[in-house]
C-alpha cells in the first residue's frame, strides 16, 4: 500500500523512513508504559519520520561537535592492534618513531626529575621552599601519570597519543590489561574541553567476545539503591554489568577521578568528567556514569556503536539526559538482541519456504536488474517478489515447510522455558543520533574501493545525522557494511565528515 508522504515532505527538516510496524503490547514481560513492540505480521511494514540535525539548531550543533570532539578518545582506546589495521602499509614504522621518540623523551624527563628532586630536598633542608610549594607540582604532575600493562617500547601508549592527538602529559592513568572483566581504559586531561575524559575499550580480544555473549538480563535493583538512582524494575545486559562493576572498583581503588577533580586540593575542580566509549565500552560507560553521578552531578557519556540488546526502556530513556549516542548506517551491534537474531532467521527460514525459483534464476535476475531499479520503486520491487515469492498465505506443501513447522514448534517450546529473563526487551541508551547513508559520489577510485572490498568499503558514501528512539534499531539490516559500520575508525571518520559539513573544526 503506498503511503501518504505528502505532508512529511513538505517539511524540510524530516526523514522519511520504513520499518515493520509496531505495536503497543502492555501484557508482554518486560514492556513498560511507552514501549512498543514489533508487530507479527512478517508483511507489516509503516512510514514513520525522524528529524534531521540541522546546522542552525544549537542543541544539535552542540550534539554533533560533542560528538566529533571525543570520537578520536573512542578510537585510542584500541591502541596499536587497530592503528596497524588503518596504516598496514606504514603503520608499523610509525609507531616504532614514536616509540624510540617517547623513550629518549623519558629518558631525558626522568634525568630532569631527579636534578629538580635533589634540588627542592635540598631547598626543603634550607626552609626556602614551603611544604607544599610549586617546586615539587610538577614532579606530583608527571609521578601521576602511571600506566599499567603496556610492553616496554611502550608500543600501546604510542598508539593512544597518536589515535588521540594527544601529549603525554595529558595521560592522567592509562591500564591496558584485559581480561574476562578486567577492560583496558584510560583517563586523561582534555584542557581544550575542560574536561576529565574516561574512555573505554571496546570488544577486542576473545575475552571480551565471551562478555559480549552473556546476554542474559541482569537486574538493576540492588545496584540503583547503593549509587542512588532508581533501577526498580530494570535489567542490563549481564556482562556489561560485570565489567562495570570491575572498572568502579578499579577506579575506587586507584581514586584518581577524586584527586583530578574532588576536594580543596583537586586540580581541575571546574572540569567537567566524560565518560566515552564504543561498542562494549559504551554499555558499560553508560552503567558506569549512572554509578558516579551522585558523586559528579554534571557528568556527560558519550556512546558510539553500543550494544542493542543493552539496558530496559526506562532507563535507556531517562538517562538521556546526560548520555548522547552516535551510530552508524547499517551496524549490526545497536540491532543484536535475541529477539532480533531469531526474528532474522525465521524470516530467512520462512523467505526460503516461499520462494518458487531455483537459486541460480535468482540469482541471474537480480543480477540482470544491478542498475535498472530506481531507490524508492516500491511498485516494481513488488512486481518483482510476486514473480518470486508464494503469497505468504499460499505456501504449497513440501518436506521443508514441514522440517521448518517442526522446528518452529520446537523453538516456540524452548521459549516457553527460558524463563522470565529472557522475555525482557532491552535497548540502546541515551539520546541517539543515527548517520543513515543518503547518497553516493561516484569515481573511478569509489568503485575500485568498493570492488577490491567486495563492498564492504564505505568510500564515496554520504552520510545525513538523523535523530532516532531507541526502539528504532528493532530489526538487523542484511547490508555489505553492516559488520564495518561498526568498526571505531569508521564511526570515528564519518562522524568527522559530517561534523565538518556542519562548519565544526574536528
Amino acid at each position: 500500500q503506498q503511503p501518504n508522504i505528502t505532508s512529511i515532505r513538505s517539511n524540510p527538516g524530516t526523514s522519511l523512513l520504513f520499518r515493520r510496524a509496531l505495536e503497543t503490547n502492555n501484557d508482554s514481560v518486560g514492556t513498560e508504559s511507552g514501549e512498543r513492540t514489533l508487530s507479527d505480521s512478517d508483511e507489516a511494514y509503516q512510514t514513520f519520520s525522524r528529524s534531521l540535525l540541522t546546522q542552525s539548531n544549537p542543541d544539535d550543533y552542540a550534539t554533533l561537535e560533542e560528538g566529533a570532539r571525543f570520537a578520536r578518545h573512542q578510537l585510542a582506546a584500541y591502541t596499536w592492534i587497530l592503528y596497524f589495521y588503518e596504516y598496514p602499509l606504514t603503520g608499523g614504522m610509525r609507531l616504532l618513531g614514536r616509540c624510540l621518540k617517547a623513550k629518549l623523551a623519558c629518558s631525558k624527563t626522568e634525568t630532569s626529575l631527579i636534578e629538580r628532586r635533589d634540588s627542592y630536598e635540598r631547598c626543603a633542608m634550607n626552609s626556602d621552599v614551603e611544604e607544599g610549594g610549586s617546586a615539587i607540582s610538577d614532579v606530583d604532575e608527571i609521578n601521576r601519570e602511571h600506566i599499567v600493562g603496556d610492553n616496554f617500547l611502550h608500543m600501546h601508549e604510542a598508539t593512544m597519543l597518536a589515535h588521540a592527538g594527544l601529549n603525554r602529559s595529558d595521560i592522567a592513568y592509562a591500564s591496558f590489561e584485559s581480561g574476562f572483566y578486567e577492560t583496558p581504559y584510560f583517563i586523561v586531561i582534555d584542557r581544550e574541553w575542560k574536561s576529565i575524559v574516561v574512555s573505554i575499550r571496546g570488544s577486542l580480544t576473545l575475552e571480551d567476545c565471551v562478555v559480549d555473549v552473556l546476554l542474559d538480563p541482569s537486574p538493576l535493583d540492588a545496584l540503583g539503591e547503593k549509587y542512588g538512582f532508581d533501577g526498580t524494575g530494570q535489567y542490563c545486559h549481564g556482562g556489561v554489568l560485570e565489567c562495570t562493576n570491575w572498572l568502579h572498583a578499579d577506579l575506587t581503588k586507584h581514586k584518581i577521578l577524586e584527586k583530578l577533580l574532588l576536594g580543596p586540593n583537586a586540580e581541575y575542580s571546574d572540569y567537567t568528567l566524560r565518560i566515552v566509549g564504543h561498542s562494549l565500552g559504551a554499555g558499560i560507560g553508560v552503567i558506569l556514569s549512572m554509578m558516579l553521578r551522585n558523586t559528579f552531578p554534571d557528568l556527560r557519556c558519550t556512546c558510539y556503536s553500543p550494544p542493542g540488546g543493552f539496558i530496559t526502556w526506562r532507563l535507556a530513556k531517562e538517562c538521556s539526559d546526560f548520555v548522547n549516542t552516535f551510530i552508524l548506517d547499517s551496524d549490526l551491534v545497536p540491532r543484536l538482541s535475541i529477539n532480533n537474531m531469531e526474528r532474522l532467521r525465521d524470516e530467512v527460514l520462512h523467505l526460503l519456504a516461499r520462494v518458487k525459483l531455483s537459486k541460480y534464476d535468482i540469482a541471474k535476475r537480480i543480477y540482470s536488474l544491478r542498475g535498472e531499479v530506481e531507490l524508492g520503486d516500491l511498485d516494481f520491487l513488488l512486481t518483482q517478489n510476486e514473480d518470486m515469492l508464494y503469497p505468504q498465505d499460499d505456501i504449497p506443501d513440501s518436506e521443508f515447510l514441514r522440517q521448518l513447522q517442526r522446528f518452529e514448534s520446537i523453538q516456540q517450546e524452548r521459549r516457553s522455558n527460558r524463563g522470565v529473563s529472557r522475555s525482557i526487551n532491552l535497548y540502546p541508551p541515551g539520546r541517539i543520533v543515527h548517520l543513515v547513508k543518503t547518497g553516493q559520489s561516484k569515481n573511478c577510485l569509489h568503485g575500485v574501493a568498493g570492488c577490491i572490498t567486495c563492498g564492504l568499503s564505505n568510500a564515496g558514501f554520504e552520510y545525513t545525522a538523523i535523530r532516532k528512539e531507541n526502539d528504532d534499531f528493532n530489526e538487523i539490516e542484511i547490508s555489505p557494511t553492516l559488520w564495518t559500520d561498526h568498526f571505531p575508525n569508521r564511526v570515528c571518520m564519518e562522524i568527522e565528515k559530517v561534523a565538518k559539513s556542519f562548519g565544526i573544526d574536528t
